[in-house]
This record gives structure tokens, sequence and C-alpha cells, in this order.
């Protein structure tokens, strides 16, 4: 069953990151295996899907799942990732996307996989879950934190779904340092905007750190996987054949900011400003 379509205020966020990712989507189709990650580019990965893939089986042995586990996924995407996550793992999941394409192409996909007892889809926003509390044992999101208003605010929510003991995992991006030069401030900024990224998602691995701890969760320990991930997907997108795919997906317009964004976060991380980090945090 389809989920509820939530309107969101035209100028919020919310509605600024349904515009990015939803150009283009009713187009994807099994594209990339309808994933939309950066991928673990570990030795032996031959390709995308396989990187793709790679990353999220990672994440989930990280949090731990088994047939026994109820899984919330925020920020899901087209649900790729949950029925892969379902497969290996056996778990329950409820996913949440603010993209309401998403939503509907993530439900239709689960309904063809025939999963739709143990993979429900949901339209929302990280930051004002419609679960209730201790609902889940375990928490993730694949490269969703950085977008959500604020990061923090979604750490709150996330402590509040959570079982005692529950456990989170996050892929995310962190500032590795703060800009010293105007040239990098401004690649740092580009990167931000272009991305619909808060500023006050601006995280050091210190200050990520403590956004958790402070709200409640231990444990913590935050791993800097950059170079397997970064240069690995940006080289992706430049093969020919994936950009001929993406300007048929998304229009030249939506390939084109979308190539501006991948540039700007891949110059940011080889200037050593940002980084992509592995989260793991227990309630």
């Amino acid at each position: 069953m389809l989920a509820k379509h939530i309107a969101w205020t035209p100028h919020g966020h919310e509605a600024g990151v349904e515009r990015f990712y939803g150009t283009g989507v009713e187009k994807y189709g099994d594209f990339h295996g309808g994933y939309l990650n950066f991928g673990l580019w570990e030795q032996g990965i031959e390709n995308y899907v396989q990187a793709a893939e790679h990353l999220v089986t990672q994440m989930g042995k990280m949090l731990g799942l088994n047939a026994q586990s109820r899984l919330l996924d925020v920020a899901c995407g087209m649900g790729a990732q949950d029925i892969l996550l379902h497969r290996i793992f056996g778990c329950t999941i409820d996913a949440l996307d603010v993209t309401w394409k998403h939503v509907e192409l993530a439900t239709r996909r689960v309904s063809e996989t025939g999963v739709q007892n143990r993979v429900r889809i949901h339209h929302g926003t990280a930051t004002k879950l419609p679960f209730d509390d201790a609902a889940f044992t375990h928490v993730m999101s694949v490269e969703g934190p950085e977008h959500f208003n604020t990061r923090e605010d979604f750490f709150k929510e996330a402590y509040r779904v959570l079982t005692p003991g529950g456990v989170m995992v996050l892929s995310d991006y962190n500032l590795h340092r703060k800009p010293r030069t105007i040239w990098e401030r401004l690649v740092v900024e580009a990167a931000r905007i272009l991305w619909h990224v808060p500023r006050a998602n601006y995280d050091t691995i210190d200050s990520y750190k403590m956004k958790l701890e402070r709200n409640g969760f231990r444990k913590v320990v935050i791993q800097e996987i950059g170079e397997q991930v970064i240069p690995g997907y940006y080289l992706e997108q430049q093969r020919p054949e994936t950009k001929k795919s993406l300007r048929r997906i998304r229009g030249f317009i939506g390939r084109y900011g979308g190539a501006l964004v991948d540039r700007a976060v891949y110059k940011a991380f080889k200037a050593g400003l940002i980084n992509y980090i592995l989260v793991r945090a227990e309630k």
C-alpha cells in the first residue's frame, strides 16, 4: 500500500531536497541497480552496483542485524538497499524518505519483490519521525544525515525511537578540517549549497561525536574512509556510459547540477577539507 503523501512547505528545506533528488526518478528504473550511494570501493570491487551493495552490507554487519531485528532506514532512496538488507539478514524494515518519487518507486520495487509484509515504505522527514518511542532495535541512514535539518535534531529522534541498547549506524560526510583560505571556503560552501546541506551540519569528528553523546548515545565510534569511497564514485560518474544514462534520466539541467555537486565534493575531499565517515553508536 502506498504511503501517505506529505506536502512540504514550498520554500522549506525538505522541499528543496525533494526537488534535487526527485528530478528524473520516474526514468531511473534499474540504472545502477536502483542505488544512489557512493559505494565502498575496496579490493575486488569491479563495478558500481558491487560497491553500493558492499557499503550497505558492511553497514548491516556493523549494526548486527538478524531475523529478530526491527530496523528503521532513514533516507532509504528507491528501496534497493532495504530489499538487500532483508534478503541477507532477514530483518523487518520500516524505510522512510523525504522524496515522494523515491517512495513511489521504492513501494513498487518492494511489491514486485514480494517482501511488502517485511519492508514498509514511508514518506517523511528525519527530524520528525512518525514512529513510537522505542519502536526499533536498529536505526541506519546511508548518506542522509548531511541533508537533515538538522543532523542533531535527527540524533534526538533516532535516540527516541531506539530501544534501550539499540544500535545506530550511519554513513555520512564530515568536515575534516576548517578551510584556511578564501578559495577553500568557497569550495566547501559551494558543495554545501548545491547539495542542500544546512550550515549547522558543518561537523568535525569531535563535534559530531559531541552531538551524539549529548543526545544520549554512547560507545560512539567514527571512522574516516573517504579514500575508499569518494574517488571510486567520482570516477564512476565520469564514465561516458554513466554520463549518457544520467542525461537521459535527469535531463541536461539535472545532470549538469549533479555533476557540479560531484566535482565540488571530490575537490573538497582531495583538498583535505571533507571526508566520508562510518559511524556506530548505541543507546
